[in-house]
């Protein structure tokens, strides 16, 4: 019986100090080999996404590296290889596009409002439910390939990630 309690001790523990410490992340290394069919490109790209701690919203920042004419970026619903819906808008639509090297959205907030599609859920949380088994990818499109230039799945870091 000791041994259950401190084992229900140190999970309780663990547990609090996960919470204590905020909400889960979520990353995305977008390359243009990624895409649907692959696109030679020197264009690069990382999502972030940071859940709240009650799921409704998340915070994110795109950063694209040597980007030409970038005109709009979304969340699709979809696995890896497979080309899927848009479910969440993260930036645009500008049809002349924006030269971008750096970040290019930075601390920007979705919510259950910005689901545009319910593939995936109907809610955020279920979207990035749909992530974190590996249902979601993050698409940059350009002037040049409007279908997208740049792509990766959404997933949790891994320990190395960090």
């Amino acid at each position: 019986m000791r041994h259950f309690t401190i084992g229900v001790a140190l999970g309780l523990a663990l547990a609090s100090t996960a919470l204590a410490h905020g909400s889960r992340e979520l990353k995305a290394e977008l390359r243009g080999e990624n895409e649907v069919p692959p696109v030679r490109t020197e264009t690069r790209g990382r999502l972030e996404l940071q859940e709240s701690r009650n799921d409704k919203s998340a915070e994110y920042t795109l950063r694209i590296s040597e980007g030409v004419r970038i005109t709009q970026a979304h969340l699709h619903c979809g696995q890896e290889g497979v080309n899927g819906p848009v479910v969440v808008f993260l930036a645009g639509h500008h049809d002349a596009g924006w030269d971008v090297d750096g970040k290019w959205i930075s601390n920007a907030t979705v919510t259950d409002e910005n689901v545009v599609n319910p593939l995936c859920g109907a809610t955020l949380s279920d979207v990035l439910e749909q992530a974190r088994v590996g249902n979601v990818y993050v698409n940059v499109h350009s002037v040049e390939h409007p279908a997208g230039v740049i792509r990766g799945q959404l997933r949790e870091p891994s320990r190395h990630d960090k």
